[in-house]
């Protein structure tokens, strides 16, 4: 048995960063190694040349629509997963009973649930998801942080070019365009993949026993020319760092399973052998988040005096927080 209370520490509301960085080169780096806290500026300095960075690409969409019901009362529909150009799995927060066959007008299109889910709605629409989600969606900011249309722009990664994710891969966040691009320079390649986050990442282990957990789903896809070039990497001994948990639990079920395409529950255990990186990079995530098993695995018991380190340090926590990098043994 592993005991859940495992992933359990006191963080003070005040170390959650409410704001985003605007410029996120300003935002910090905790060394884990030797506990030293540098800008994301300076990081490049402390890279060794011919190493490789894994990023996750995917992109979070406004799928937080507002609205109005004809027959009177405000609407919100939070779109949780498109299944086809028409239907979608949507969490429906509404003053009124609702149950399968239901039909809704609103003053911006019309819909009908399909069936009831355990907490969501399958549900139909007489206009293409894209286009409500481009025309009349809002991006959803984590439940932690107080909503503010100015913030909102800087809850997507720079890279970001392709999938659904409805939660940024934050670890990304850190990381510019222009940062990127002057990797280059010290010959460090970078690969991208794609998974698409979805709201159970912040979804706290409940159970007793940290192996009962019920560890969310999520899509992965890998390009083989990037795939290939992780294991060339891989094989030749070279440093990968691996940005954010998304992206971690992406390359290592593909390694595991030998499939670029498909749905990944890996569930990183604190006994969990991790194949591929060298390093990770990961924000400083939540009490009780599954993700925090992944930090554990990588750093071991300390981990906890760690994280009151960066507290103490006035370092910042969760989506629009700080990072800190882990090196495997």
């Amino acid at each position: 048995m592993i005991k859940s209370s495992l992933l359990n520490y006191e963080l003070p509301n005040s170390s959650i960063n409410q704001e985003p960085y605007e410029n996120p080169l300003d935002s910090k780096l905790l060394i884990a190694k030797n506990r030293e806290i540098i800008s994301f500026k300076q990081f490049p300095e402390y890279v060794e040349s011919d190493s490789l960075f894994i990023f996750n690409k995917s992109t979070v969409r406004k799928v937080r629509i507002l609205t109005e019901k004809n027959t009177g009362g405000s609407l919100e529909i939070f779109i949780t997963k498109k299944l086809n150009d028409f239907e979608a799995i949507c969490l429906l927060k509404s003053s009124d009973k609702k149950s399968k066959n239901k039909k809704y007008q609103t003053n911006l299109f019309n819909f009908q649930i399909q069936e009831v889910l355990d907490e969501a709605f399958r549900c139909i629409f007489d206009t293409k998801i894209d286009d409500i989600i481009n025309k009349h969606g809002i991006l959803p900011l984590p439940p932690y942080i107080k909503d503010n249309p100015n913030k909102r722009k800087f809850y997507n990664n720079q890279f970001s070019d392709s999938g659904f994710s409805i939660a940024a891969p934050t670890a990304g966040l850190h990381f510019t365009n222009e940062l990127i691009e002057n990797f280059k320079n010290k010959n460090i390649e970078t690969a991208f993949i794609n998974l698409d986050v979805n709201l159970n990442t912040f979804k706290p282990v409940k159970s007793k026993n940290l192996i009962d957990h019920n560890i969310h789903k999520e899509f992965y896809s890998i390009d083989k020319t990037e795939y290939n070039k992780i294991i060339t990497y891989k094989e030749s001994n070279k440093n990968i760092y691996c940005v954010g948990t998304t992206t971690l639990r992406a390359i290592e079920t593909a390694y595991n399973t030998e499939n670029l395409v498909g749905y990944t529950d890996l569930f990183i255990l604190p006994d969990t052998k991790i194949n591929l990186p060298t390093h990770l990079i990961t924000n400083f995530h939540a009490p009780m988040s599954s993700l925090l098993s992944i930090v554990q695995n990588v750093y071991g018991d300390n981990w906890k005096e760690l994280y009151k380190y960066a507290i103490d340090q006035g370092l910042k926590f969760l989506s629009f927080g700080d990072a800190v990098l882990f090196k495997y043994k």
